[in-house]
């Protein structure tokens, strides 16, 4: 295979945003799941913004010498001596440290403190939040880290690493300007997105695939992925006694169910019902999983609404939950892959087409929910039970979303909010794989424009 391909990702803008900022008193700390591109995109960083004047610290391969240095930082300049010594670098001052893996060197990550302080240099740490979590005891977290979250690629920066750079530009145009995709194209960007879908947003696997153009390279670097996170799941539950790795397995199969929702039942063993809250609780910080929680109300303020006991878990990563379905039903790979690609009925799409659109809103920084809510028909005078997929809050206005993976479907949960909810200013919108098309405050758009704003 070829030299590693190196993506462009968003989150570069933001380390430079911080690079930029006039007053430095903080490192930066830079948080996401194992194999989503944390380290390579920060050498990339390094490379272009602090050309021969950085050092990156892998701390998975430091010596155990190198790691006892930063049990004592009280004398910086003796310090950095022995620190320069031991990488073959020295460094001029204004230059960049990368601690990466930090949560292999828990000391390193409370020097920062003493380092931010001192001024000589910049600080980036990168850490998978699985690792970073149990391995914080004992040591003072700093104050002095900005903290910034990383996610797998999105379907824009999928689009960048197919040399596809000005797609969004175009959509935030026809979009605004109220006009409508061309079929042709259309079509062409369902297929863009359903490939996209299918090899999912992790860089490795993106590269594989466009290397080797092979869907079962592809394939087995997301089942390699996926033991990674199990085997990682497993230290943990045996180290702190949670249950996450069986609750990582489970989400597969609770997604094929109709209502694709978990719930914590009251039990009069708490010591089991707080293990099931300490293991989801983790597996959110790990960040492996996305949590989406149901609110009982659209009033504001939603965060009042919550239902914690209710809430739906998704996979990251979309590539990585297809290829736990089709390891489930025994299917032959290829045959799925190419179903979907080509917009035939391959499995349980519904369940797919909602974790992609989840996968993409979380890229954006909304917090996201479901709601149900009960409205009396007048002919029959029976209450009627209906449910909201997706729901986000911007500015003074809801964002109602119904995901639709087929052709052919209602949208009665959108068209009934309306009768609930006559006093609140909401936007109602329709994603899945039909042309955009506007009805007065509902409008319809492809999933592939979920994450355009």
């Amino acid at each position: 295979m070829e030299n590693e391909l190196i993506f462009k990702r968003k989150i570069y803008d933001k380390i430079a945003e911080w690079k930029r900022s006039p007053i430095h008193n903080s490192a930066l700390l830079i948080e996401g799941a194992r194999r989503i591109g944390k380290s390579t995109i920060v050498e990339e960083f390094a490379k272009n913004e602090f050309p021969g004047n950085y050092i990156m610290v892998d701390f998975r391969k430091e010596s155990d010498d190198v790691k006892a240095l930063f049990n004592n930082v009280k004398d910086l300049n003796d310090f950095f001596r022995k620190f320069f010594l031991s990488q073959n670098k020295v460094l001029k001052e204004g230059g960049l440290i990368i601690f990466d893996e930090v949560q292999f060197c828990p000391k390193a990550r409370e020097a920062i403190k003493d380092f931010v302080k001192d001024g000589r240099f910049y600080y980036i740490e990168t850490g998978s939040l699985i690792s970073i979590k149990e391995n914080v005891q004992g040591i003072m977290i700093p104050s002095e880290e900005k903290r910034i979250e990383m996610f797998p690629m999105d379907f824009e920066e999928y689009l960048w690493a197919v040399e596809e750079n000005g797609a969004f530009g175009l959509f935030r145009d026809i979009i605004s300007s109220h006009s409508k995709i061309e079929q042709g194209i259309h079509q062409q960007y369902l297929a863009k997105f359903r490939t996209y879908m299918v090899i999912g947003g992790m860089p490795k696997v993106l590269a594989i695939f466009l290397q080797t153009n092979s869907f079962k390279l592809a394939h087995e670097e997301k089942l390699d992925i996926l033991k990674l996170y199990r085997d990682d799941l497993r230290k943990h539950d045996n180290k702190y006694g949670t249950l996450c790795g069986p609750i990582f397995d489970s989400i597969p199969s609770q997604l094929a169910k109709a209502s694709r929702r978990f719930l914590i039942k009251s039990t009069k063993d708490k010591k089991r019902y707080y293990q099931i809250e300490k293991s989801l609780s983790d597996l959110c910080d790990f960040k492996i999983v996305n949590k989406v929680n149901s609110i009982s109300s659209l009033e504001s303020p939603i965060a009042l609404n919550l239902e914690p006991d209710k809430f739906k878990l998704y996979f990251c990563d979309t590539g990585l939950l297809l290829a736990k379905l089709i390891t489930i039903s025994g299917e032959k790979m290829n045959d799925v892959y190419f179903k979907i690609i080509q917009g035939k009925k391959a499995m349980n799409m519904g369940s797919v087409f909602e974790s992609i659109a989840v996968q993409q809103l979380v890229t954006l920084g909304y917090p996201i929910f479901y709601h149900k809510y009960n409205l009396i028909e007048p002919k029959t005078n029976k209450v009627k039970t209906y449910e909201l997929d997706l729901v986000t809050k911007s500015a003074f206005k809801v964002n109602a979303f119904e995901i639709k993976s087929s052709k052919n479907y209602t949208t009665s949960s959108l068209d009934h909010c309306k009768e609930k909810y006559p006093q609140l200013k909401m936007n109602r919108y329709v994603f899945g794989i039909k042309n955009i098309s506007y009805d007065q405050d509902k409008t319809t758009l492809p999933i592939y424009l979920i994450a355009v704003r």
